[in-house]
């Protein structure tokens, strides 16, 4: 095995041979992450190993989120906030069978979140959002996501409360 890289997905990236167990997720990488790339409405990051550079370990998919209402955040949340405020989305985060708990569900957030900190600076996002698939919220609420008071399955972490992350700094490897 060699280094693990987060990487943008390209074109050579071998999306057919992913597999995470979750049909929905395997069809989205293999028939629309590419697309959305190209137009612009996503960006997916791939976990891939430089010993295998095309092999897709995992994956996550970002995007800009429409405003939200402040008053379906939790209620900790709402103070000293305009009526709606905007941020990023986690819109998609798998890992392939094979390498299922390994860390790299967490290594894949850590770097969607590190991403979400980053744009925040050059175009403001009040948080990342998580529209958690039925059953996995609590995945994220053990990095501290906070789940909506009407609505369990979306959670959000504020990028002010994000902590620092190592290489902040440099530019993205694109």
């Amino acid at each position: 095995m060699g280094t693990l890289k987060v990487k943008a997905l390209e074109k050579a990236h071998d999306v057919a041979s992913f597999n995470c167990d979750v049909p929905v997720l395997n069809n989205w990488l293999k028939t629309v992450a590419k697309q959305h790339q190209k137009n612009g409405s996503s960006k997916t990051f791939v976990l891939i190993d430089d010993a295998e550079p095309l092999k897709i370990i995992g994956f996550v998919s970002m995007s800009m989120r429409a405003p939200t209402v402040v008053d379906d955040l939790p209620a900790a949340m709402q103070k000293k906030l305009p009526n709606a405020v905007s941020g990023y989305t986690l819109g998609r985060l798998a890992v392939s069978v094979e390498h299922k708990g390994k860390g790299h569900g967490e290594t894949l957030l850590m770097t969607a979140m590190q991403k979400a900190k980053q744009a925040s600076k050059y175009a403001a996002g009040f948080g990342l959002f998580v529209d958690a698939k039925e059953g996995v919220a609590s995945f994220y609420e053990k990095y501290g996501f906070v789940a909506f008071p009407d609505d369990p399955d979306t959670l959000v972490y504020p990028i002010a409360e994000m902590p620092d992350f190592p290489n902040e700094e440099e530019e993205e490897e694109e």
